[in-house]
């Protein structure tokens, strides 16, 4: 069986360990008495204790080193953690021959040098590891899947460094991929606050998002609705009172739950003309920020401290289908106008919401689809889907996912590329 040089070098320690103590042993028993001998009672005596120094001495190193490289200064949980993540990747990585075999001796190999990093020291749930890039290994290292070298851990994203020398996996606890619940409206209002301002969204107990242009989709049963819900309590329960137009074609859930709010809310008989008004609010507010931007270069509404307005549109496939029975001049003007929602509302602070089981082409003109900078897929869904909503170069994971369970991209935590995880929380306070 071929040996790493950390194995040959564990040997080695330890066989110097092992012949020390059983020269000593042999020094203290064996050798004294011949000694005692006449015929022998020449040879050198020799103090036993340096043998059981040596032991101890090569002990001790190997002790330090261990807890030099495992970081025992964040405790000897944290250590023992450490140790066996990356003693379990060494090993998968071996036994996949994963390696670089040295040409002079080909019973040796040497694995590249691997680094564990947890994002937070104490709980240790969420972190990355850093394998070393080589020519060798380049295309290796792009499609390698470390899942199933870590405990209760998955990995959840994978890219180079930006010297290109090192190979990130971000990894994640599977236990903190589970759900939370919510009985009340307060309990829901008062966590989302956690770790949150007046311009940003909580998802889950990982991902927090800005104020932005959100695509979301997702078959039925995925929970995009729930999440809908979720968002517009988020909103308005913020300490700034942002402006809320929800457009819900089927006249159902958000309807009534927010039609005796202070959010607008309409059905598709009004969706024109709400989606009239907002757009002729964001030109008011753009007429109006003129002299601020003119004196505040790349500053947005938010360094104004204006309020978010938002424009959500639930089921816009079948909103969208409603108005094949208006004149073409009618649905080209109220394209026009999300069009120039979500190419000039991002700095004005008006952002489009949408909303639909598949945001391709037919649904949703591409235009519009690629500046929902916020992307997220909720529920297990086709390949065609996220390949088209996020790009064509994603990379999807092979996961059972679940009502409320999906992949997000946002500029502050994931490329479309490489999407995250997110673990929307269940309010069942929304189901009854």
């Amino acid at each position: 069986m071929k040996k790493t040089y950390r194995m040959i070098r564990g040997i080695l320690s330890y066989s110097i360990i092992v012949t020390a103590i059983l020269t000593w042993l042999v020094y203290t028993t064996v050798y004294t008495k011949i000694k005692q001998q006449p015929l022998f009672s020449t040879l050198p005596t020799v103090s036993s204790n340096i043998f059981l120094m040596i032991a101890l001495s090569v002990f001790i190193i190997n002790i330090i080193s261990w807890c030099y490289r495992n970081k025992i200064w964040y405790g000897l949980s944290f250590s023992l953690n450490h140790y066996n993540m990356i003693l379990n990747i060494r090993k998968q990585i071996k036994q996949a021959r994963f390696e670089t075999i040295n040409n002079f001796e080909s019973k040796y190999v040497h694995i590249p040098k691997i680094i564990v990093q947890f994002d937070d020291n104490g709980k240790r749930e969420t972190g990355f590891i850093k394998i070393r890039n080589s020519i060798k290994f380049d295309k290796q290292l792009e499609q390698v899947r470390l899942d199933g070298a870590l405990k209760r851990c998955i990995i959840e994203r994978r890219f180079l460094s930006q010297d290109r020398n090192w190979y990130i996996f971000e990894f994640y606890r599977i236990d903190l991929f589970t759900q939370e619940n919510f009985h009340s409206k307060s309990d829901y209002v008062e966590w989302s606050s956690k770790e949150t301002d007046a311009y940003h969204l909580r998802l889950d107990n990982r991902s927090t998002i800005p104020l932005h242009h959100i695509g979301l989709s997702g078959q039925t049963g995925s929970g995009k609705t729930f999440f809908l819900e979720m968002l517009c309590i988020q909103i308005l329960n913020k300490k700034i009172e942002h402006t809320l137009y929800i457009i819900d074609p089927k006249k159902a859930d958000l309807f009534h739950i927010f039609k005796e709010t202070r959010a607008t809310v309409v059905d598709r008989n009004k969706s024109l003309e709400t989606i009239s008004l907002f757009h002729s609010k964001m030109i008011e507010r753009q007429t109006a920020l003129q002299s601020f931007f003119l004196n505040n270069h790349n500053k947005t509404y938010k360094d104004a401290n204006l309020p978010a307005i938002i424009l959500l549109v639930d089921e816009f496939g079948s909103l969208r289908e409603s108005w094949k029975l208006l004149s073409k001049k009618e649905r080209d003007e109220t394209e026009s106008k999300l069009a120039d929602i979500a190419f000039i509302g991002r700095q004005l602070g008006c952002f489009l919401w949408i909303s639909t089981q598949q945001l391709n082409a037919q649904t949703l003109p591409t235009s519009i689809r690629e500046q929902l900078v916020i992307k997220i897929v909720l529920g297990a869904s086709d390949e065609q889907t996220y390949r088209t909503l996020f790009s064509s170069s994603v990379e999807i994971p092979l996961l059972d996912l679940k009502a409320g369970q999906g992949l997000i991209s946002c500029p502050s935590i994931a490329t479309v590329d490489h999407p995250k995880m997110v673990n929307i929380p269940y309010c069942n306070f929304l189901d009854t």
